[in-house]
């Protein structure tokens, strides 16, 4: 029999080899191995010790997020953070989400559904981060010509792209800092909607926004955004570190007028690579981001790069966020005696009795 989790898993998979495939289709193979041959590796190693920090300050802004429910030492906090990149690496769909809250949950006690909840925010923040990035750098670069370079690979308009990829996250951003500041107001909102559902799921529902509402707490501070935001900010400048470090290995230093230019440059490939690929699909975003990313460093004025040395330096950037991950979230797996494939089916099975669970629980979030 297939399940709702393994199409989504053959999706994935299936997203991914056509994405690749058009990767390589794109540019010039043997220009590409060129590239990786000529590459300096030496730089790697330091550039992935910049990521290694940046989840660091995940670990203590998802700390942030979740003191209400429970403080929990960021020392705690970065396995499970870990362990939950390492699963969307491996994952479709952005699964490894899933796993995150069931794992905290397990781990530490926590509420999964709301422990997910946060876990939304944390992207939406990133998003914003990112955005705010690309804001403020096309106020010293000229973009409109990356955004008809993408507008020509995707018969779609520009303006049309930068709606699509921005607005949607300032919307849910905007939304949920809403509703943790106006609880009652949101369950005045809500309530005559759910009443409308059949008797169980409108205690289910009711519930579902109980723990959400719950989950976004945090956010009812008056400083809680500044915070949040304060806390992101190294960890994409981190992220871009690592593009810049590694972009030394592929001889960049040499294509850009100073190591200005070069930052912004990362820091623009940084974000758009990231946003661009932020659709949930292909494990670790693979196909995506190398297509995303690459047409971004070539498009970008600063500098002239070829198709297949930046295809070639996309693919090692890639290949450090993920298999760090992978390494070191096994490594955590281990020291607890548990494997990804047991804590996906757990985390699987726990997310199919949610509504169950969540059916024995009275509109107030408490149970009987």
């Amino acid at each position: 029999m297939v399940t709702v989790s393994g199409i989504r898993v053959w999706v994935g998979l299936g997203l991914s080899t056509v994405l690749l495939a058009l990767f390589f289709f794109t540019l010039d193979v043997q220009r590409l191995l060129d590239a990786l041959r000529g590459a300096n590796y030496i730089y790697v190693a330091p550039a992935i010790a910049l990521y290694l920090i940046s989840v660091w300050f995940r670990a203590l802004r998802w700390q942030w997020l979740l003191k209400h429910m429970k403080p929990i030492k960021v020392k705690r906090l970065y396995p499970v953070v870990v362990v939950g990149y390492m699963a969307n690496n491996l994952l479709p769909m952005r699964l490894g989400e899933f796993v995150r809250s069931y794992y905290i949950g397990e781990r530490e006690g926590v509420s999964k559904a709301s422990a997910l909840v946060t876990i939304f925010l944390e992207r939406l923040l990133d998003a914003f981060t990112l955005i705010l990035f690309i804001a403020i750098a096309a106020l010293f670069v000229p973009l409109v010509g990356v955004a008809k370079g993408f507008e020509e690979q995707s018969s779609v308009p520009w303006t049309l792209l930068v709606v699509i990829m921005s607005v949607p996250f300032l919307a849910a951003l905007g939304s949920l800092v809403w509703m943790a500041y106006t609880p009652d107001g949101t369950r005045r909102i809500m309530i005559p909607l759910l009443n409308h559902l059949p008797t169980r799921a409108q205690r289910v529902s009711s519930a579902q926004l109980n723990m959400m509402l719950h989950a976004l707490k945090s956010l009812q501070s008056p400083t809680a955004i500044p915070i949040l935001v304060s806390l992101s900010l190294p960890i994409w400048l981190l992220e871009a570190g690592m593009f810049f470090t590694i972009g030394y290995s592929f001889g960049f230093q040499h294509l850009y007028q100073n190591p200005t230019e070069m930052m912004v440059a990362m820091i623009l490939v940084t974000a758009i690579g990231n946003i661009g690929s932020s659709i949930p699909a292909a494990p670790g975003g693979i196909g995506l981001f190398e297509l995303v990313a690459r047409e971004a460093l070539v498009l970008l004025p600063l500098a002239s790069i070829d198709r297949a040395l930046a295809g070639g330096y996309i693919a090692v950037v890639h290949a450090s966020l993920l298999l760090p991950m992978i390494v070191l979230g096994q490594l955590f797996l281990w020291s607890g005696q548990l494997s990804i494939r047991s804590l996906f089916m757990r985390a699987r099975d726990s997310n199919n009795t949610a509504a169950d669970s969540l059916s024995d629980i009275d509109a107030n979030g408490s149970g009987r």
